[in-house]
């Protein structure tokens, strides 16, 4: 292994590998985050420019990812696992080779896996920020008292349905997107495959294609027209209906789970339908949202722009649609209202901040600490008592504003690296909020020019690593 990851760090200094394709490397080799980061850091030449537009790194940026984490950040606990009654740990599972178990950091060898585990944990873990609950979400202190509620309309996706000006230059950068070559042809049809259920049952609409969400009267997984049980379970302790609430989530597919109160400023003021044009206010009562992260496959992810990535990120709409609507059939068979949402009626990543899954990053996406930005978000709003979850701190404030790998990596300069700031590239960026702005516009240009969507931003994320942080203490 250490003749390897030294050939690895050959390859990265003589510009043979991106710093990215280092990371993925170090990754599999069982490297932390902090310490594949570090290495990745040695180099001091810059990479080559992938054929797909990436902009080259910004050495003088990049360099900053390897410093240590910033003061906010807590160093997490390790907890040993519980021993047996001889006082030794549970896990003492030896290994069937006479080598043991090797740290992938600094080389040193176990005899057992849990020593191993002791060890990677209490030496190396310390690059992994620890994740503290906070009484407020940290986009609070970005947020003016001015912040008004959204309308749909205004989503880059739907201007492209009634902004004639938005609409004349979409159809020019899709005139320039790659023909029908046998990989693209392949390509598209392994997205077709993995959006195929959100399309066809997502919504009944015969212009529905999927990632849309909710319409209203044509029935489908989105469907809020479910009758709810006329016999309601009672819920007498609402902390054990939210833990089991957060299990069921689970059990129907969610990666990650949390529950918050809704803030009425993240309720779309209008909806708008890319199917329909139908446009009108919009009313919604209900007290608390439980939202829910997939994780989008890591490999696929890492092939944007191409078709691979697109797939990832089609498959997941697909479930989303299932376990959305799964959860919110439970919640109804209980007796309570539920609707089951996509990306539409609320703002999914003000939501999913609010329920204690992550914090925002520079990409404009909720950064989480399992997997980056590399999930989708769905949510089920109801009102089912429960108990919302705190929003969570875990540094990645303090973390975009140094770490630059989504601006890098974003082929058409559509992310900021410059300091927050409040303008708005367009009408698609909300008011009154401080922020990296991202010029959505621009990069849904860049999605039609190049054939199929792009992911750049979540795969070059160093949080978007593929890492067993499900043993790590944090």
């Amino acid at each position: 292994m250490e003749k390897r990851l030294l050939e690895l760090q050959q390859q990265f200094r003589q510009g043979k590998l991106t710093r990215r394709e280092f990371l993925r490397y170090a990754a599999l080799f069982g490297l932390s985050l902090g310490t594949s980061t570090f290495l990745a850091a040695c180099k001091g030449e810059a990479e080559k420019t992938p054929p797909w537009k990436y902009q080259p790194w910004r050495t003088d940026i990049d360099s900053k990812l390897a410093t240590e984490p910033a003061e906010t950040l807590v160093v997490p606990t390790f907890t040993p696992l519980p021993e047996t009654a001889n006082g030794e740990a549970s896990d003492d599972r030896e290994s069937p080779k006479a080598i043991g178990w090797i740290c992938g950091c600094c080389g040193e060898k176990f005899k057992t896996f849990n020593e191993y585990k002791n060890h990677a944990t209490s030496q190396h873990g310390w690059r992994l920020p620890g994740i503290q609950r906070v009484d407020r979400p940290t986009y609070s202190e970005f947020l003016s008292s001015q912040v008004a509620r959204f309308d749909e309309k205004n989503t880059v996706f739907s201007r492209t349905i009634w902004d004639t000006a938005y609409k004349a230059k979409v159809a020019e950068a899709a005139a320039k997107a790659p023909g029908d070559d046998p990989e693209m042809v392949e390509g598209r049809a392994l997205v077709a495959g993995a959006i195929y259920v959100d399309a066809t049952a997502g919504a009944l609409h015969p212009n529905y294609y999927g990632y849309m969400g909710h319409m209203n009267d044509v029935g489908g997984l989105y469907s809020w027209d479910d009758p709810i049980n006329q016999k309601k379970f009672p819920v007498q302790d609402p902390e054990w209906m939210s833990k089991r609430i957060k299990k069921v989530a689970r059990f129907y597919g969610a990666d990650l789970v949390g529950i918050t109160e809704i803030d009425p400023r993240w309720v779309y003021s209008h909806y708008f339908e890319r199917a329909t044009g139908n446009h009108a206010e919009l009313d919604i009562q209900y007290r608390f949202a439980v939202v829910m992260g997939i994780e989008m496959d890591w490999k696929h992810i890492n092939e944007s722009p191409g078709p691979e990535a697109s797939a990832a990120t089609a498959l997941a709409y697909s479930q989303m649609s299932e376990l959305s609507a799964s959860l919110a059939k439970y919640i109804r068979m209980l007796g309570y209202p539920a609707i089951p949402c996509g990306n539409d009626t609320t703002q999914s990543i003000p939501l999913a901040i609010d329920a204690g899954l992550g914090e925002l990053g520079r990409n404009g996406l909720m950064i989480s600490p399992e997997y980056g930005p590399r999930q989708r978000l769905c949510k089920v709003l109801t009102d089912l008592p429960l108990i919302p979850d705190k929003p969570i701190d875990f540094g990645m404030r303090s973390f975009c504003e140094t770490c630059h790998a989504c601006a890098a990596a974003c082929p058409v300069e559509a992310i900021q690296w410059e300091q927050r700031t409040t303008e708005q590239t367009s009408i698609s960026n909300r008011t009154g909020i401080l922020r990296w702005p991202v010029d959505v516009a621009r990069c849904y240009l860049f999605w039609q020019e190049n054939g199929v969507d792009c992911s750049n931003c979540v795969a070059a994320c160093p949080w978007a690593l593929h890492s067993p942080r499900d043993w790590l203490e944090l």
